[in-house]
């Protein structure tokens, strides 16, 4: 095993609230979050699952999106054949404070990106007084075949196109939500994947309280936002589910109180900038429940394909490819 910086401060995690995404690995892995302020420790691992001698060798591209305006900080890393590196973004990016990460697989002789479906990763959220939390990033399967390369237009992006990469989902769901009172704080982290840090994406809501009641929302941002559920939208919180047609038997217990529970989904509607706008944009998400002390991190589930995401693109214009 490969370690940058030593992971001892959690060694011991019998609280740990864990979440998976799939079972197959990939040639680039994308971190919904990372987080450098004060008082952190948020450690990212990336394996190299392949054990051929004469093709498992892999370079690993760290890409680090700041998350007001889309900006990079990239650093390149040789992973052998069952190799694995864990890295704290704190000192590996000690100059952003938040946003999220990509990895992808390059070629040790060319520096091209290639298909290499042999990643798997992790990362684990230390915050001081509170519980850590563990997220898989999402996994983005390469089309061509092993070694080849993936940059099929030349553009420098990694396209979710199902051409270079799989497709991002069309429509993401979440399967449950604490609502949010007082000591029960749920997040949402969100990804621009059509236009990046110069356009602005519209997202769609539809909130389901625990008795199939459908509520409808709008959230627009830029690049990236983790942002609090209740600053969407007044539907995600315990005040208003509770006044709705509920139902009373299902709900959180937090310290005496009852919260209620639901579930929500998201479809990008629209990205524009200053020059052009894309219709029905993709966009990654994953969803953070925060009670007490301890958060549980819950990548969503998809439906559907969507053939227009990009990482990460910069400028007025759309990737058309």
């Amino acid at each position: 095993m490969k370690s940058i910086f030593t992971l001892g401060a959690v060694a011991t995690l019998s609280t740990l609230a864990a979440a998976n995404t799939t079972d197959k690995a990939g040639s680039l892995l994308v971190f919904p979050s990372f987080d450098n302020t004060r008082a952190t420790i948020h450690a990212i691992t990336v394996t190299n699952t392949s054990a051929d001698s004469t093709i498992g060798n892999v370079d690993v591209e760290f890409v680090y999106i700041n998350e007001y305006d889309c900006q990079e900080f990239n650093r390149t890393r040789r992973l052998t054949p069952n190799d694995t590196l864990t890295v704290y973004t704190n000192l590996d990016n000690p100059n952003m404070t938040k946003g999220y990460v990509y990895v992808f697989a390059k070629s040790t002789t060319t520096g091209a990106a290639i298909s290499h479906n042999h990643l798997a990763g992790a990362s684990i959220c230390v915050k001081s007084g509170e519980d850590p939390y563990e997220m898989a990033p999402v996994v983005f399967q390469a089309v061509g075949a092993q070694g080849t390369a993936t940059d099929v237009d030349s553009d420098g992006l990694r396209d979710l196109n199902g051409v270079e990469y799989t497709k991002a989902s069309d429509e993401i769901l979440i399967p449950r939500f604490i609502s949010a009172s007082g000591d029960s704080r749920p997040e949402l982290a969100l990804i621009n994947l059509t236009g990046g840090g110069d356009f602005t994406a519209i997202v769609d809501f539809l909130i389901y309280n625990d008795n199939e009641e459908v509520y409808s929302a709008q959230y627009s941002f830029r690049c990236y936002r983790r942002v609090a559920l209740a600053s969407i939208n007044g539907a995600f919180t315990d005040s208003f589910l509770d006044s709705t047609n509920n139902a009373t038997n299902e709900a959180w217990t937090l310290n005496g109180k009852n919260l209620e529970m639901g579930w929500y989904k998201m479809d990008g509607r629209i990205a524009f900038s200053s020059a052009a706008s894309v219709s029905d944009p993709a966009i990654l998400a994953a969803h953070f429940d925060k009670v007490g002390s301890w958060t549980a991190a819950t990548l969503p589930y998809g439906m559907g394909e969507q053939a227009n995401g990009d990482l990460v693109v910069l400028g007025i214009f759309p990737d058309n490819n």
